[in-house]
This record gives C-alpha cells, structure tokens and sequence, in this order.
C-alpha cells in the first residue's frame, strides 16, 4: 500500500471532522436564535435568560469565525499536500 493510500483516508477524516464542526456550531447558532425568540415572545420573557443566549450566539459566531480563518488555510494545506505525496510517489514532481 502506498503513502498516499494510507495518508489520503486520514486527511479525509480531518476534512469531514472540520465541516462537521462548522455545521455543528451553525446548528447550534440557529438553535439559539429560535431559544431567543421563543423566550421574547414569552408573556414574561427572562431577560437574563436572553441574554445568556444573545452571549452564546455571539461565541459561536466567534468561533465559527476563527475555524474559518487559519484552521481552514492549514486543512487545505494538508489536502494539497496529501496530493503532492501521491504526485511524488508516481514520480511526477509538482
């Protein structure tokens, strides 16, 4: 089995794990945003409690952000590099 054969599944799973996360945390955004909304329209709606969710929502926001900057550009490094292995193994150089 080749290097790429071997490296190229486990590249894969850092990929699907770093989508699954960013979906993950728009999930959970959104689930905020309906929380939120089903307390305001509450007859005495917790203020409290909103903002406790207005805070996680901006933290998700954030980290969302974050995943999407250097953690992005590193995963898509690893990809292309993960080609280049194969590349080198077929003995064409890029």
């Amino acid at each position: 089995m080749s290097a790429y054969d071997r490296a190229r599944p486990q590249a894969a799973e850092l990929e699907r794990a770093f989508y699954a996360a960013l979906e993950t945390a728009d999930r959970y955004a959104a689930l905020l945003d309906v929380l939120v909304a089903e307390e305001e329209a509450k007859d005495d709606p917790n203020p409290e409690l909103i903002r406790r969710f207005h805070h996680q929502r901006r933290e998700t926001a954030e980290l969302t952000a974050a995943l999407e900057a250097q953690p992005l550009e590193a995963l898509l490094r690893i990809l292309d590099r993960v080609l280049m292995i194969k590349h080198t193994e077929e003995g064409r150089f890029v």
